[in-house]
């Protein structure tokens, strides 16, 4: 997979990839160095508090000491002590006094806790679950970021051939394809023009489109069509389609994609974006998105190849 995951620099920042287990199969990833978002320098304070957070989190081992976090981000060390001390207060941090290190504490979940517990997330829950019972076929349900990177909000496994194994929170690139074209396809035109200028052709794998000819032409192929589909160009030997969920502005407020073996989900592509489409209208519904005039209903329009 040595070329797999690499812009045109050649610098590698993503890998998604099939292992296989027995008679079961699991889908992996791993963020190898996602881009960082700017800061605005209007709270240095709570920007570098996020910066230490966002630092712990990103780097394995995820057990950091005090004078590892002040160098990589250029903090100095007493502001960086009172930053770890405070988080730690919080209980956002815990620290080791004998190793002298500061890792992750389970205070920034209960933060965190109304997010994932929302009655919306709920009701989008309640019909990814049933849809994935109907289909056998897991999901990942994912949040747009404003960088228009995807993190994984929730993930819907069962006892079929395949299992997503990359954990909730997980951080998914912009261009991860089938989450990309559900996201921008019902976007207006200029959202999308300004997503094709800052985009960086990568090559997950040999089917990756990497022309922006090819790319804006699937992006409305995917409108048309009525779902996103990714046929081996995102992981190799892995098939995805996707949909978009709005929210009462007619914004994309969440994607969910559900992915299997490309042998297995190929020859059943129509009916499970039947199913898909189901779904997506239901959780719409369920949640009061508006969605656009010319988004699907049960009537599936393919347009395959």
């Amino acid at each position: 997979m040595s070329e797999e995951g690499k812009p045109a620099s050649g610098v590698g920042l993503y890998k998604s990839q099939l292992q296989q287990e027995g008679a079961r199969w699991y889908l992996t990833a791993q963020d190898l160095e996602l881009p960082k978002t700017q800061a605005p320098g209007l709270v240095p304070a709570l920007e570098n508090a996020i910066a230490v957070i966002d630092y712990i989190n990103r780097t394995p081992p995820h057990i950091a000491s005090l004078a590892e976090i002040s160098t990589n981000l250029g903090i100095s060390k007493s502001h960086c002590h009172n930053i770890l001390k405070t988080l730690t207060h919080f209980g956002w941090l815990s620290f080791d006094t004998r190793a002298k290190t500061y890792e992750l504490h389970a205070g920034i979940i209960a933060a965190a806790s109304s997010l994932m517990g929302s009655p919306q997330l709920d009701r989008i829950r309640a019909e990814l679950t049933q849809l994935v019972r109907r289909i056998e076929i897991p999901a990942v349900l994912t949040q747009p970021q404003p960088d228009d990177s995807f993190v994984v909000v929730d993930k819907f496994n069962g006892p079929q051939q395949m299992e997503v194994s990359f954990p909730i929170g997980h951080h998914m690139p912009r261009d991860s394809v089938a989450n990309s074209r559900a996201y921008l396809a019902w976007q207006p035109q200029e959202k999308i023009d300004r997503w094709m200028e800052s985009w960086q052709p990568v090559r997950y794998t040999a089917a990756t489109l990497t022309s922006p000819e090819a790319v804006r032409a699937e992006i409305a192929a995917t409108r048309k069509r009525g779902y996103a589909r990714s046929v081996g160009e995102f992981t190799d030997g892995l098939m995805a389609l996707g949909m978009p969920i709005f929210n009462r502005f007619g914004e994309v407020a969440y994607v969910f994609t559900c992915s299997g073996l490309l042998s297995a989900m190929a020859p059943r592509e129509e009916q499970l974006a039947r199913e898909m489409v189901r779904a997506a209208v239901a959780a719409n519904q369920a949640v009061l998105g508006r969605m656009p005039p010319d988004f699907p209903m049960i009537q599936v329009p393919l347009a395959i190849g």
